[in-house]
């Protein structure tokens, strides 16, 4: 590309709907080769195509923005090398959950709706895209900016939410009461009203479904373990830190070292540093060099880390190691991988509660589920060989909940 080709560039760029014979008056370049030249840029791709710029106040778009996006491509290296192959599988369930119910309330109800109760639900949502429905309903909508008592002969399904209400409610009474039997001074804790959760208040006390069920793994713990000689936890997979927090209400100088992957740890910390806790978060690693837990743990309540940030648990050890519900979403060799890594550096317990046989059996790489499952037997046969089976429950049919002791040496 010469002198030319950039003058012939230059007067296209002003206006790309110019002839041949108006670019050459401008540029001072013969027709024919300003056409030539033209075709050629055309033909090397630097003259890509030719488009319009429009007056976006005039479309109805006043507001102009421009965004600009740092990539740390070297991060986005390691994530790719070591997150998706060593440590995860998308496809397992990798706290998809958890990034969806953040946005609590009415979301939050929608998305449980969906999921909780099967038989209903498609009957709800068959009703609400049901096509006569939509169109009779839109038509209803119009009608009722005019005529407001329209809006009363609208179809609705809100006689189906309500009752899902109702199950959600009468579910949170009942594990209420379950903790309360179990051990009522969990109850002495709880629950934020962060992000708009749904949830019942009890004693001027507001709880959550969520919140309760993390009580009542509490309450396992706190039971057949040396609970108040608990200083430190290391939990894989936190999801929105909902168990962390209970931790952290129930003792106040406790260490809690979070592991999970990157879209999952904005989430937690998010929600704990608004909760009040001191966090050391995943972006504070990138400009703290030499980083050490001991050291972090002098400054902070909760230090949360990627996968590929493990290393730095090789001059650190903890009381107790929690994992509930994602080591079964991970293929046999990471959730094998990670157990022989933290087993290391636990000195008393470790937590599991995971299903009995595993994720779901993808049909083939790439689908829904894992192609091997992490079974109950499969983490036994890895901490058998440091810890002992202290407490065991299972229903025999999907769940099992085991506490392991460190056997003495």
């Amino acid at each position: 590309m010469d002198e030319k080709d950039e003058r012939i560039l230059d007067v296209l760029k002003e206006n790309s709907k110019l002839s041949t014979q108006q670019i050459s008056k401008k540029t001072s370049i013969p027709i024919t080769t300003v056409h030539h030249r033209t075709k050629k840029l055309e033909k090397e791709g630097i003259i890509k195509k030719y488009t319009v710029v429009l007056d976006s106040k005039k479309i109805g778009k006043p507001l102009s923005a421009y965004i600009l996006i740092r990539v740390d491509y070297k991060l986005l290296k390691q994530i790719k090398k070591n997150d998706l192959t060593k440590f995860r599988s998308w496809p397992g369930g990798s706290g998809f959950g958890n990034i969806q119910s953040f946005g609590g309330g009415e979301r939050e109800l929608n998305r449980n709706f969906k999921r909780n109760f099967h038989p209903f639900d498609l009957q709800y949502y068959k009703f609400d895209n049901n096509f006569f429905t939509k169109k009779y309903n839109s038509i209803i909508n119009k009608l009722s900016v005019v005529l407001p008592f329209f809006s009363y002969f609208a179809l609705r399904s809100i006689e189906g939410r309500k009752y899902f209400f109702d199950q959600i409610r009468k579910n949170q009474e009942t594990l209420y009461e379950l903790i309360f039997n179990l051990d009522k001074d969990l109850l002495e804790i709880s629950d934020s009203t962060f992000g708009n959760p749904i949830g019942f208040c009890k004693n001027n006390k507001f709880y959550t479904s969520s919140f309760l069920r993390s009580l009542i793994e509490i309450s396992f713990i706190k039971k057949n373990t040396d609970f108040d000689k608990i200083k430190s936890v290391i939990e894989l997979g936190a999801g929105i830190g909902l168990l962390a927090s209970c931790f952290l209400k129930l003792k106040k100088n406790i260490k809690y070292l979070i592991v999970d992957i990157p879209p999952t740890l904005f989430f937690s910390e998010y929600y704990l540093r608004n909760l009040g806790f001191k966090v050391f978060g995943y972006k504070d690693l990138k400009t703290k060099k030499n980083a050490n837990l001991n050291e972090i743990f002098n400054h902070f309540q909760v230090c949360c880390i990627p996968p590929w940030k493990l290393e730095l648990l090789k001059d650190y050890k903890s009381d107790l190691f929690i994992n509930v519900a994602s080591l079964q979403e991970m293929e046999k060799d990471q959730s094998k991988n990670y157990i022989n890594i933290f087993k290391n550096c636990i000195k008393k317990y470790i937590y599991l509660n995971n299903g009995i046989k595993g994720h779901a059996k993808a049909p083939k790489k790439g689908e829904f589920g894992v192609l091997n499952p992490t079974s109950m037997l499969d983490l036994e046969n890895e901490l058998t060989n440091m810890f002992q089976i202290k407490y065991s429950k299972t229903d025999e049919i999907h769940r099992y909940i085991k506490i392991f002791e460190k056997k003495a040496f």
